[in-house]
């Protein structure tokens, strides 16, 4: 079981001050657009490892541009009470985020295997399957991150390693041996992550193969040629490729301005089971119909590896549905073993779960009474 408990906003984004203790598990918000749904949404994501929803920069988190903010969380995960803290606090170099877990500072939030994972939907997300990678990208490492918390630390090393290529390649080529490290430790983490996200997409099919209500099956695979690779050959025959490829690539790489090749550039593929329809063909509410089957069935996943679903962060989740799998939708929440928490302007769409969850209303950064 993941629940929240209690969350404290100070000076984040709309609020100034809010003190929730939420007493269900199942929470529908309703308010009118800017009232700070999606804004409490964010908050309970900066819980989490990464950079939240809107993976937003710190300067924007803070209420009408303040360099100060504080977010707290208190979870019961696994009957065991865990408090988490993230905020921004003014310093010589500018406003950094600063993260508590436990009343123990942290430099970062990529030790926080203990911390709830969650998962989340926006209606910016009904764009996923017509944009760019790098937004499904991101999608698809939350769903590892759930399943697997270390994902979350190989992302990041990762990331440092290619950044300090990038740099090295421009300001001191001929580092041939500087460089060559660098290389191996992409590869090394390259390798995990391109392995974690192999296994999380081969269990996701499993799960999603077959339709939940009027949900459609659902089809995903990973396009990614170190992917590809791991499937045929032994995680260090294909770091040994993926350094030599790297290798190949500097003078390449050196003139473009960026690392050309690796984990940063994969994507992942949805499609209907049945008809065989690409996400990326198919309508705004086909669309939303797999990005939903996939939040559902990853859920189950998540129980069944970690014992408890994550927590489910769903803004406008029943825009471009249609009644069959807005019905199905509602009848699935009811019966998840964590925190879910669904956003509207109205609460009337969302009256099948009047008597299984709690409907509050937000206006201007406070919760009116019920």
């Amino acid at each position: 079981m993941q629940r929240l408990l209690k969350l404290t906003l100070t000076q984040f984004r709309n609020y100034q001050r809010l003190v929730w203790q939420p007493d269900s598990p199942l929470l529908v918000l309703t308010g009118a657009n800017g009232s700070g749904k999606t804004n409490l949404l964010e908050a309970i994501s900066l819980l989490s490892p990464g950079r939240g929803l809107r993976a937003a920069p710190l300067a924007q988190l803070g209420r009408n541009g303040s360099t100060t903010w504080g977010i707290s969380g208190t979870f019961e995960i696994d009957g065991c009470p865990v408090e988490i803290g993230t905020g921004a606090q003014p310093g010589a170099e500018g406003s950094r985020r600063s993260f508590l877990f436990n009343g123990r500072q942290s430099r970062s939030a990529t030790g926080w295997e203990e911390a709830p994972s969650a998962v989340w939907i926006t209606p910016q997300m009904d764009r996923l399957f017509n944009e760019g990678a790098s937004g499904r990208r991101r999608f698809l490492d939350r769903l590892v991150i759930a399943v697997t918390p270390q994902h979350t630390r190989e992302l990041a090393a990762y990331d440092r390693a290619m950044t300090q290529r990038n740099r090295l390649l421009q300001s001191r080529f001929g580092e041939q041996a500087w460089l060559a490290a660098l290389e191996a430790t992409m590869a090394q983490h390259a390798v995990a992550v391109a392995a974690a996200r192999n296994d999380v997409v081969h269990l996701l099919a499993h799960y999603a193969s077959t339709a939940l209500g009027a949900f459609p099956a659902i089809q995903i695979h990973m396009a990614c040629p170190i992917s590809d690779k791991l499937l045929q050959q032994p995680a260090l025959a294909v770091e040994d490729w993926l350094r030599t490829r790297l290798e190949s690539l500097r003078e390449h790489d050196r003139t473009r301005g960026r690392t050309s090749f690796g984990v940063h550039r994969s994507d992942f593929l949805l499609a209907d089971f049945q008809s065989g329809q690409q996400a990326a063909l198919a309508s705004t509410g086909q669309q939303k119909a797999l990005l939903l089957g996939i939040i559902l069935a990853h859920a189950r996943l998540v129980e069944d590896r970690r014992n408890a679903p994550p927590l489910l962060l769903l803004d406008e989740p029943l825009v471009h549905l249609d009644a069959g799998r807005r019905a199905t939708l509602l009848e699935s929440v009811r019966s998840f073993r964590t925190t879910v928490i669904l956003t509207g302007t109205d609460a009337e769409p969302f009256a099948d779960l009047k008597s299984h969850a709690r409907f509050s209303t937000l206006q201007q950064g406070a919760f009116l009474p019920s």
